[in-house]
This record gives C-alpha cells, structure tokens and sequence, in this order.
C-alpha cells in the first residue's frame, strides 16, 4: 500500500472519528457514555490525523512535532476507553477529580520524555522518515515499552469489564456489550502484533479504533440508552434506605447492604467489623419467618431502648427451585408507631371532649325547657309539645286532652308563711304531680302556681 494511500485513508478516519466526536458530543447529556465516546473519537481523530501528516513529512523536526501530537492522542485512547467502559456499564458513573487527575499523570509523563527525548532518547532512539515517524521495532527506548504497557493494562482493565458485564447483562444489554468488544478487540490485536513486531501493520490501528468509535456509537443509539446503559445493581443496593438483608437457612447472614450495617450496629455497637456470617438472631432475637410474610418485630438496642422493626421477609431459591435462604427487607418504625400512638391517644381525649361537650350541650338544652324551682317543664317547652300534640292528634282523629290546675289561696300562703314557704308548696305539688302522670304525658309550669 502507497504512503499517500496510506496517508489518505489515515485522513478519511480522521473525518469520520471528528465527525462521531462532534455529533456524540451535541448528545453528551444523555448518557455519559456518549460525551465519553465523543471524547475518544476526538483522540482518534487527532492520532490519525497526525499520522496521515507523518506519512507525507520528512523533515525531522516536523516529524518531532508530529510525533508529540500523535503520541498525546495515543496516550488520551487508553484513558479514554477505561472511561467508556465504566460508562457503558454503570449510567451513574461520572469522572471525578480524583480519577481525572490519576489518569493524566502517565500522558504527561509521556509528553515530557517526547518533549526531552534529544536529550535522552529513552522514548524514540531513531526516527523513520519514510514511514510514520518511528519504528516500533528497533527505533524506541525503555520510556515506550513502559507507556505500552500500561496503556495496554488500561485496555484490558476495560476488556475485562466489558466481558463481565456481558456475562451478567440481559439480553438487550449484551448486544451493547458485545458490540462493544467486537468493535475494539480487531484494532487492539493489530496493535499489539505490530508493537511485537510479528507483522507491520501499527498504520492501521488507528483506522480500526475510528471503526470502533461507529460502531459503538451506533450501538448505543440505536436503541433507549436507558434500557441499554444499565445502572448497577451494587449502587441500587447501596442506596437503598430500608434495611436489606440475606441469610442462610441456618440464619447466618450473607450480604446485607449499608442501611443494614447502620441499624445492626445501632442495636449492638459490639458487632464484629465484618457482619457476613454471623448469626441474624443474635442481634434481632428469634423471628417467624415464611415466604410473603410481613411482621412487626420489636428489639432492644443497647442503650435499654424498644426498636420497632416492620420486616418483609422471601424466601431465597436456587437454580431447581429449592429454598436456600432468606431475603429479610425493613425499616425502623419506632418513631412511626409513637406518633401513630400519640394520635390514637389524641383521638381518646378528643372523642371523651367531644362526649363531654355533647353531654353539656344536652343538658343545657334540657335546662332551657325545665322550670329552675320545680324541675318541671317549662311554657316555653309546653308551649311546642302542645303545638306538636295538636297536630298529631288533628291528623289521627284521637282525643287530646289539657288540664290546667291552679293552687287557690296560694297567694295567702306567701303573705302568711312568706315566700320560702311558698316555694316549698311548689315544689311539693309539682313533685305529686309528676308522680301520677303517664309516660308520654307532659307537665309543666304554666307560670306562678299554674300548672
């Protein structure tokens, strides 16, 4: 193959690994995976650019230049891919400071050796100017073996993630996976042949990852990226809130997750470091346990103090359907049952205010229809029963009947005795009075000695 053929298709890849970095980055706020991958196609481009401009160059210090360039570019690839690859199997994951700065140490590193390699020539002993700027055979130092090595270890880190999360990943996600790995591994073999020297083919590295970056990115929106990119199952476990817990038959735990780890330790701050085997019912006491089964379970922490736990309890199975132990799911309701407690008792004495002021309300109307001296009915109330008495009797055709009774000479009585006395012969008669009527007559005090 011609180096100006060479060169050109090295600028083709350089176009379309521009073209993937830019529309990747327009959608990088989908997923991270895409501004990720956006990234590595802006690495590849730059590394096939530089060396489409290596194959047309001859003149040394421009193929030092280019060779700083190139090697910048080779250096972010690794990074790059260890990057993607946590991205596309974790949609939570986020480059942080500290990863950022890890990462750039060994592209400096690099940089510094190209930048002071005529010095030294540990990293490029001779330079090639009839091909891409050096020979990977003969023509590098102990500085490019050490940068080979630990790219390639970034590499297979990513590989090897990428091959783990296929193995446990659903259906949909292994095409992502997959394509993932098949689109990467054809270039990184080229590499590694040629950087061994078996057969010279370095020049199409680059055009292989440019391959890869169409490919991935085209896996990655040809489909939900949320049904694709999935969020690790270690990270819903961690946040959950509520206690999550396994444990065996026998009762020793399995796994339990941090919310876990805090209420076990809050009910024994004893508890050894590392939880994973130690008996479950040494710290919540004896507990049923059934498949579905939903029970409120009270435990005494260290301190003296009653724990309310409300657990939800399934049965763990394997492969054939056989019980093999227990998932335990809860959350501390303490606090929970002594406002519930708090309320009940509220509405206790709300119910017995409400009572009272019913029995208040009742006996004040009952006062305002009763006579103050005789504990008769008063006009006012004999007034409606015989207004209501009249009605019912006019619409029945039954006799209705009124009596009216006067004390004679009751006027004497208080000239002569005084007005206690008076009273005193009120009360008397309204007492024999009410005595001798039926149960749904009326009497009352018409007023004065009137009834």
């Amino acid at each position: 193959m011609g180096e100006p053929f060479r060169a050109l298709l090295f600028m083709l890849s350089a176009v379309v690994a521009f073209v993937v970095a830019v529309v990747g980055w327009r959608r990088r706020r989908v997923t991270p995976a895409v501004g990720t991958l956006a990234a590595v196609a802006a690495g590849i481009g730059v590394w096939s650019t530089a060396d489409g401009l290596l194959m047309l160059n001859e003149d040394l210090e421009t193929l030092q230049s280019l060779l700083i360039i190139k090697f910048a570019a080779v250096c972010a690839m690794p990074a790059g891919f260890h990057c993607l690859s946590l991205a596309v199997v974790d949609r939570t994951w986020r480059l942080s400071r500290r990863t950022a700065l890890w990462l750039s140490v060994e592209p400096a590193l690099v940089l510094a050796a190209l930048l002071t390699n005529p010095w030294h020539h540990w990293f490029i002993t001779a330079l090639d100017p009839a091909g891409l700027g050096v020979d990977t055979g003969t023509g590098v130092g102990p500085l490019f073996w050490a940068h080979t090595a630990y790219s390639y270890s970034l590499l297979a880190t990513g590989v090897g993630r990428l091959f783990g999360a296929w193995l446990r990943g659903s259906r949909l996600q292994r095409g992502l996976y997959g394509s993932t790995l098949l689109a990467t591994l054809p270039p990184l073999l080229l590499n590694v042949v040629s950087t061994l020297g078996v057969v010279r083919v370095d020049y199409l590295t680059p055009v292989g990852f440019c391959v890869t970056t169409v490919v991935v990115y085209w896996s990655l929106v040809r489909r939900s990226l949320h049904e694709l990119v999935a969020v690790e199952r270690t990270h819903v476990f961690d946040m959950i809130s509520d206690m999550v817990l396994t444990a065996d038959l026998s009762g020793r735990i399995l796994d339990l997750n941090p919310a876990a780890d805090r209420m076990l330790r809050k009910l024994d701050p004893r508890l050894p470091a590392r939880l994973a085997g130690t008996s479950a019912a040494d710290v919540f006491g004896p507990m049923p346990v059934g498949d579905g089964m939903e029970v409120d379970h009270t435990v005494v922490d260290a301190g003296g103090r009653g724990v309310d736990l409300n657990v939800r309890v399934s049965a763990l199975v394997d492969a054939r359907g056989q019980r093999v132990g227990w998932a335990f799911v809860g959350r501390d309701v303490t606090a929970l049952n002594a406002q519930r407690r708090a309320l009940v008792e509220a509405n206790a004495r709300l119910q017995e205010q409400v009572a009272m002021i019913e029995a208040l309300r009742a006996d004040l109307a009952e006062q305002a229809v009763r006579d103050a001296l005789t504990g008769l009915h008063n006009r006012r109330f004999l007034m409606e029963a015989l207004g209501r008495e009249l009605r019912l009797a006019a619409a029945s055709g039954e006799a209705l009947s009124v009596a009216l009774l006067d004390i004679d000479h009751f006027k004497q009585i208080n000239d002569r005795y005084g007005h206690g006395a008076g009273d005193q012969v009120l009360m008397r008669f309204a007492k024999l009075v009410g005595g001798r009527i039926r149960s749904g007559d009326v009497v009352a005090r018409y007023g004065g000695e009137e009834f």
